[in-house]
């Protein structure tokens, strides 16, 4: 693919992102995420932050957009995506388990030990509830089941 045909794909792109709701923005982010384009998913996820996104997708957007700072080795950003992430914990599916462990990483690699074990313990203790949860709310609607 020649330099022009590639600024004519990323033009197309830009374009098209501008048109997406922020749900459909946040695959786009994904997508460079695992491509590896981090300054261009950083891109995407704060035009999700503009569109004022349902709350589950910011969450989700903030998170991501955290984890592409850590691999620009930006860490103060990170941490503060991580931070908002956290915020709205109650809007992630895991309600901020994998962020608790993306902080507690994060900490590590910066060489804060005692911050990266505060955050993993943190994410454990997240963890047991929400799978405490999850099997009480299975033995519910088993109970429920053998009533009908």
């Amino acid at each position: 693919m020649t330099m022009v045909e590639k600024e004519e794909k990323q033009k197309e792109r830009n374009e098209d992102e501008e048109e997406n709701t922020a749900e459909e923005l946040l695959i786009v982010g994904e997508e460079y995420l695992e491509e590896g384009k981090y300054e261009e998913a950083i891109e995407v996820y704060k035009e999700i932050v503009r569109k004022e996104p349902r709350l589950p997708t910011l969450a989700k957007a903030c998170n991501d957009c955290g984890a592409a700072y850590v691999s620009l080795e930006e860490y103060e950003m990170a941490i503060g995506f991580f931070n908002a992430a956290l915020n709205l914990c109650d809007y992630l599916m895991d309600e901020g388990i994998s962020t608790c462990y993306n902080l507690g990483l994060l900490y590590r690699r910066m060489g804060d030990e005692e911050k990266a074990e505060e955050y993993f313990k943190r994410g454990d203790i997240l963890k047991e509830e929400h799978k405490r949860r999850d099997e009480e709310a299975m033995r519910i609607l088993s109970a429920g089941m053998e009533e009908l």
